[in-house]
Protein backbone atom coordinates (compact mmCIF):
# COMPACT_ATOMS: atom_id res chain seq x y z
CA UNK A 1 0.00 0.00 0.00
CA UNK A 2 2.79 2.43 0.88
CA UNK A 3 4.50 1.68 -2.43
CA UNK A 4 1.31 2.61 -4.28
CA UNK A 5 1.13 5.92 -2.39
CA UNK A 6 4.74 6.73 -3.24
CA UNK A 7 4.12 6.02 -6.93
CA UNK A 8 1.00 8.20 -6.90
CA UNK A 9 2.89 11.03 -5.19
CA UNK A 10 5.67 10.74 -7.78
CA UNK A 11 3.13 10.80 -10.64
CA UNK A 12 1.41 13.86 -9.14
CA UNK A 13 4.78 15.59 -8.77
CA UNK A 14 5.73 14.83 -12.36
CA UNK A 15 2.36 16.06 -13.63
CA UNK A 16 2.62 19.27 -11.58
CA UNK A 17 6.07 19.97 -13.02
CA UNK A 18 4.69 19.50 -16.53
CA UNK A 19 1.77 21.84 -15.81
CA UNK A 20 3.92 24.52 -14.19
CA UNK A 21 6.43 24.37 -17.03
CA UNK A 22 3.72 24.79 -19.65
CA UNK A 23 1.51 27.41 -17.96
CA UNK A 24 3.88 29.31 -15.71
CA UNK A 25 3.10 31.28 -13.70
CA UNK A 26 0.04 29.32 -12.58
CA UNK A 27 -2.11 29.50 -9.47
CA UNK A 28 -2.46 26.50 -7.13
CA UNK A 29 -6.16 26.03 -7.86
CA UNK A 30 -5.49 26.08 -11.60
CA UNK A 31 -2.90 23.33 -11.12
CA UNK A 32 -5.50 21.35 -9.16
CA UNK A 33 -8.02 21.87 -11.97
CA UNK A 34 -5.53 20.72 -14.62
CA UNK A 35 -4.77 17.58 -12.59
CA UNK A 36 -8.50 16.87 -12.49
CA UNK A 37 -8.54 16.90 -16.28
CA UNK A 38 -5.62 14.43 -16.47
CA UNK A 39 -6.63 10.85 -17.30
CA UNK A 40 -3.88 9.52 -15.02
CA UNK A 41 -5.86 10.67 -11.98
CA UNK A 42 -9.35 9.32 -12.68
CA UNK A 43 -10.06 8.94 -8.95
CA UNK A 44 -9.31 12.62 -8.41
CA UNK A 45 -6.69 14.54 -6.49
CA UNK A 46 -7.43 16.46 -3.30
CA UNK A 47 -6.35 20.07 -3.02
CA UNK A 48 -4.41 19.14 0.12
CA UNK A 49 -2.41 16.61 -1.93
CA UNK A 50 -1.62 19.31 -4.48
CA UNK A 51 -0.51 21.71 -1.75
CA UNK A 52 1.70 19.07 -0.12
CA UNK A 53 3.30 18.17 -3.44
CA UNK A 54 3.89 21.83 -4.26
CA UNK A 55 5.56 22.26 -0.87
CA UNK A 56 7.82 19.25 -1.50
CA UNK A 57 8.74 20.48 -4.99
CA UNK A 58 9.49 23.94 -3.60
CA UNK A 59 11.66 22.39 -0.88
CA UNK A 60 13.64 20.57 -3.62
CA UNK A 61 13.88 23.89 -5.52
CA UNK A 62 12.12 22.38 -8.54
CA UNK A 63 9.57 25.22 -8.47
CA UNK A 64 9.24 28.59 -6.78
CA UNK A 65 6.23 30.42 -5.40
CA UNK A 66 5.64 33.87 -6.80
CA UNK A 67 3.14 36.56 -5.94
CA UNK A 68 -0.44 35.59 -5.12
CA UNK A 69 0.32 31.87 -4.84
CA UNK A 70 1.44 31.52 -8.46
CA UNK A 71 4.07 28.90 -9.24
CA UNK A 72 6.85 28.84 -11.82
CA UNK A 73 10.04 26.98 -12.62
CA UNK A 74 13.30 28.60 -11.50
CA UNK A 75 15.57 30.04 -14.16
Amino acid sequence: MADKNVRLRDEVGKAILEIVTYYQPIHTKDIWYELGEDDRFKDGIKLTEVNETLFQLEKRKAIIRGKNDHWKRPR
